[in-house]
């Protein structure tokens, strides 16, 4: 480390596919948290530029890989300028990711939304914690749930999550606010959703406890 240079620049090259919006999200959001902790180092600006290599508007190219698709058995995920051709039961997500994480495309998005149709019930609360573009607290109120509380630590997540809230019809379903994990948090819900990275699922696992009822369920 000391024979570093006093400013560092990281470069890294990624492909516009259709997950380049969670990739890009994910590594915002890193960095937001890094700027919050209390490392004793100095980590530098930790800032993020983007330059298209072919001189292309990167937030636009990545969207013609972005198709609707199903990520429950039920739930489908449709980018909002895209036409779907709804089936026979399906509950369709209009979902614009924006800058915020949470596209749908990634694994553990889609399992959480197969537990949010077996275990949400007509009538539950729920919070989703992390909940990026709003997708899971969206999926959730799709299945029945009367009242959301979407939580994220990034401003720019919590504005896109509630724009999709607004797309999707739930603005007096779903609640987001912004707020680092549970520190914003005061009720109880009977699900609690938290889509995010192991290390910090262990570090709320018992404080979490708090804001489930009795039989309720942790889902991450």
């Amino acid at each position: 480390v000391n024979t570093l240079p006093e400013d560092v620049l990281v470069h890294a090259w990624f492909e516009p596919d259709e997950k380049f919006a969670d990739r890009l999200g994910a590594l915002n959001s890193r960095m937001t948290e890094l700027k919050a902790a209390d490392l004793g180092i100095d980590l530098g600006s930790l800032e993020i530029n983007t330059v298209n290599v072919h001189d292309e508007d990167w937030s636009e190219v990545w969207k013609k890989f972005y198709k609707p698709f199903r990520a429950g058995k039920r739930l489908v995920v449709k980018p909002t300028w895209e036409l779907y051709d709804a089936q026979e039961n399906d509950l369709v997500m209009e979902i614009d990711p924006g800058m915020a994480f949470g596209s749908g495309t990634h694994e553990t998005t889609g399992m959480c939304v197969e537990l949010i149709e077996k275990y949400v019930k007509p009538g539950d609360t729920a919070i989703d914690i992390g909940t990026g573009t709003g997708i899971l607290a969206i999926a959730a109120a799709h299945m029945g749930a009367k009242h959301v509380l979407a939580t994220d630590l990034d401003a720019v997540a919590v504005r896109v999550a509630a724009e999709n809230v607004k797309i999707n019809g739930f603005e007096g379903v779903i609640r987001c606010k912004a707020g680092d994990l549970l520190e914003n948090v005061d009720e109880q819900a009977d699900v609690v959703i938290a889509n995010i990275i192991a290390d910090v699922i262990i570090m709320m696992a018992a404080p979490v406890k708090n804001h489930i009822k009795d039989g309720g369920i942790f889902m991450c």
